[in-house]
């Protein structure tokens, strides 16, 4: 009989006659595989999107010419670079907020002619160059963006742009697919008038050679740097690569789940052909022939699963995209994503995950399914008793195999051998595989103490229940992992998510102690980059209730290669004022040293990543050539994940030759009444500038809002792992259903009634629910340590304090195993179907 002949009877037959059970393997895979390539998706995208922000216009750039301080600079030098380049183009860039859009875009103000010879024919030839160059505050819109908000040309637009409002006029709308969807342009010239900015430039971006840009090095003042556009995204995707990959191992766990369901369907489909099986054998079918009927099995199912899970991933990828803009925009700077749509090359990645996956659920039962003897299609039972005897074995293994994750997490832990925790995921994914092989000795444990004070309450039911277990134990420990892993994810998620929120509660508490901060409207990240105007600082000053301003200002520095973030606020205030600065450096002294001597504080992620202590020396690259400071001291910041460094206003104005202000904390008089004054404070800038003004619990609110918007994605993955185990357990039950349908119709005919049956499958269903939940308590607090101490740590350098949210806990647990009992419903009505006479009168 050929293989393909093979492959109908076994395989295409079983699909058909078990439906449901098929159609639940499918879904399995499909929400684990969709979740996971939505997530990728998303975060794919936001790299995309840094990288066509970066190249701007003009995708033929190939290097960029930037103050080393990410701030403008005189445009004078423009001229000395184009005669060493001709190819260069110079600009003013901008992030600006569109209120009514509620959505951030990127201006771009260019020289309209070299700019539009770097477009391509077509869409040079769609532009209406005159008119755009013509209209004061005319625009150009992206194709992407028009139809996203339903924009026309002439169409006006109010944005906020820098720290006022301003009316633009949409002259024009770009067709070109290589322009980021968010962004805006504007002629340089109108875009200096309008906005103030005469005589200064963002950047200059050159289609040059590295010889030609070398030249150029040597000639550029020294707080001007010429950089490749390709080293650029790469620094951008390094920035972005510890918040990607996190967010992708996290949604990896849920396909996890999957598997083990996968790998259930393959099982029972060996186990119920147990006897076909070994008829096969006997009449001369190879071992290899076995293998591949049920491999193909595996592979069809997955494959299948995949597909759907491409059109669930495309629904996945919508929310995430929101879920990732939001969170990238506060933490690392404004980010517009346009493009959520899976291309062929993302739908290929996702079958071939799919194809792995189904490959390794498959390969333990279809090799197993080899090993069936001619003389055992006449004694069933003889899969599972092969394993009993391995119990211990298994046991063992599963606790070296945790121990082994403990041990590879400790190393990344204590010597970090890489950037990336590679080690903590790799052991929290021998954790898990070794609580997997534990299960089974753990669920038999499970069933002895629980034996007798079941049978004494629920009597025959118990009997009945318990004893179909001992006799499928394994069957069942793949139930029960499914609920333990996605218990698991919830416990740690849970458990990382409360402590993280604690903790930057706490924090705040301790540093945010201005009355008042201010920043402008325009600003939608955690840091602003561009100064405010210099009026508002000296009105807010003028008011009588005003004691202090500590005036902060943000900039870009280079450090060991790195572009961080540099903060410069005001000490001598913050020491009148408050015991603690924004930052966490408490001792008066210390606010001392930071001001008179050339010392920094530099956050957590700084010093784990460098090995940055008290003392230590840094350069950092300034307009006046590098200068040394000393390390004062290390601090916690939540507010990026770049690194951040800290230090006195004194070495803003010595070494970068600035006064201004991006942000500011205000300090009242005593007896002062914040809330009044804040709003006084509103009506008499209001007419001419567009601030954020909050007081320091809108300011904590408004943080704490943010934290929960960043982590809503989490909650959804939690929510599929759920969904995907609870599916697991009804994919259990239905086929020890179908499988016993003999024993069930004999049941019948002992007198047993539909409500009786009804009962042992929802028992079975409560106590995989409830052991499973409990190996999930067990393994989730040791995942979440993982996440908390290591993975965090050398990802973020976030300092979290481990907490446990028991309340929360607690709840959830109980309804997914409110859930679990539920899931025994279902197959208790399929074997209300089941005709007894049928089976009785066969035997």
């Amino acid at each position: 009989m050929t293989l393909r002949k093979l492959v109908h009877l076994f395989v295409l037959r079983s699909i058909r006659g078990e439906k449901f059970l098929t159609l639940l393997s499918i879904l399995g895979v499909a929400l684990g595989i969709g979740l996971f390539i939505g997530v990728k998706i998303a975060s794919d995208r936001a790299i995309a999107a840094f990288e066509a922000g970066i190249k701007g216009v003009n995708q033929y750039a190939t290097h960029e010419v930037f103050d080393i301080s990410g701030i403008d600079f005189d445009e004078k030098v423009y001229r000395d670079i184009r005669a060493v380049e001709e190819e260069s183009f110079p600009l003013l860039r901008v992030n600006a907020f569109v209120p009514q859009l509620r959505e951030s875009v990127d201006i771009h103000g260019v020289y309209t002619v070299t700019a539009a010879r770097a477009l391509p024919a077509d869409v040079q030839g769609g532009l209406d160059i005159e008119r755009f160059m013509r209209t004061p505050n005319g625009i150009v819109i992206t194709r992407q963006f028009a139809a996203r908000h339903g924009l026309a040309k002439g169409a006006p637009l109010k944005a906020l742009v820098y720290d006022r409002a301003y009316d633009l006029q949409i002259a024009d709308i770009l067709d070109s697919a290589s322009v980021a969807a968010n962004t805006v342009i504007m002629d340089l010239g109108n875009y200096q008038d309008l906005f103030g900015k005469v005589g200064v430039l963002s950047r200059v971006d050159l289609a040059t050679d590295e010889a030609t840009a070398e030249r150029l090095r040597e000639q550029l003042p020294s707080h001007l740097t010429i950089e490749r556009k390709e080293e650029l995204v790469r620094n951008q995707k390094s920035l972005l690569a510890s918040f990607r990959y996190n967010l992708q191992f996290v949604s990896f766990i849920a396909i996890l789940v999957g598997i083990f369901l996968l790998y259930n369907t393959i099982f029972i489909s060996v186990v119920k052909r147990r006897t076909e099986i070994g008829i096969l054998r006997g009449l001369g079918a190879d071992r290899k022939t076995i293998v591949m009927i049920f491999t193909i099995q595996g592979v069809l199912l997955g494959l299948i699963g995949s597909a759907l899970g491409i059109l669930l991933g495309q629904a996945v990828a919508y929310f995430s995209v929101m879920a990732v803009e939001r969170t990238i925009s506060t933490m690392y700077g404004t980010l517009s994503i346009s493009d959520y749509f899976i291309t062929a090359g993302d739908a290929l990645r996702a079958l071939g995950l799919g194809l792995l996956v189904s490959l390794i659920a498959s390969a333990v039962p279809s090799f197993e399914s080899a090993r069936i003897r001619p003389n055992e299609s006449s004694r069933e039972g003889t899969f599972e008793s092969k394993y009993k005897r391995h119990q211990h074995l298994f046991f063992l293994a599963g606790i070296i195999l945790i121990l082994l994750g403990g041990i590879a997490s400790y190393i990344d832990y204590a010597l970090t051998p890489f950037e990336f925790p590679y080690l903590a995921y790799l052991g929290i994914l021998l954790i898990i595989v070794g609580f997997t092989f534990t299960s089974p000795f753990y669920l038999t444990l499970i069933l002895r103490v629980i034996r007798r004070p079941a049978e004494k309450l629920f009597k025959a039911t118990a009997t009945i229940t318990i004893g179909d277990m001992q006799g499928n134990i394994y069957r069942f420990s793949v139930a029960l992992m499914s609920v333990a892993i996605s218990s698991a994810l919830i416990v740690s998620l849970l458990t990382l998510i409360f402590s993280f929120k604690n903790s930057l509660t706490s924090w705040m508490a301790r540093n945010v102690s201005a009355d008042l901060y201010i920043k402008p409207a325009s600003c939608t990240s955690n840091f602003c980059f561009y100064p405010l105007s210099d009026d508002v600082v000296s009105l807010v000053k003028s008011f009588p209730e005003v004691s202090g301003v500590d005036r902060f200002r943000t900039l870009q520095v280079t450090l060991f290669g790195r572009r961080v973030v540099a903060g410069f606020g005001d000490v001598a205030v913050q020491r009148r004022h408050s015991p603690t600065n924004y930052f966490g450096i408490e001792e008066q002294g210390r606010f001392k040293d930071l001001q008179e001597q050339q010392q920094v504080a530099v956050s957590n992620y700084l010093s784990i990543k460098y090995g940055l202590k008290s003392g230590d020396l840094i350069e950092i690259p300034t307009p006046k050539g590098p200068q040394r400071f000393v390390v004062n001291e290390t601090f916690s910041s939540y507010s990026t994940t770049s690194g951040f460094i800290y230090m006195d206003r004194k070495w803003l104005r010595t070494y970068w030759g600035l006064d201004d202000t991006s942000q500011m904390g205000v300090y009242l008089r005593e007896g002062t009444d914040v809330n009044a004054f804040a709003q006084k404070l509103r009506e008499r800038l209001a007419s001419r500038f567009s601030l954020e003004i909050m007081n320091s619990r809108e300011l904590r609110e408004k943080v704490l809002a943010i934290f929960d918007r960043s982590f809503a994605i989490t909650y959804a993955i939690e929510l599929i792992s759920i969904v995907v185990s609870l599916i697991g357990v009804v994919n259990t039950l239905l086929a020890l259903v179908l499988e016993r349908k003999r024993d069930i119709s004999i049941l019948r005919y002992l007198g047993g009634d539909w409500e009786q049956i009804q009962c042992i499958l929802i028992f079975a269903a409560g106590i995989v629910g409830a052991a499973g939940a409990l190996l999930g308590t067990l393994m989730g607090p040791l995942m979440s340590i993982i996440f908390i101490h290591v993975i965090n740590k050398i990802s973020f350098g976030w300092e979290i304090h481990f907490g446990v949210p028991y309340l929360w806990l607690t709840l959830i647990l109980l309804i997914v195993l409110a859930t679990t009992l539920l899931a025994g419903l279902f197959p208790s009505r399929v074997a209300r179907k089941i005709d007894p006479k049928r089976f009785i009168s066969f035997e």
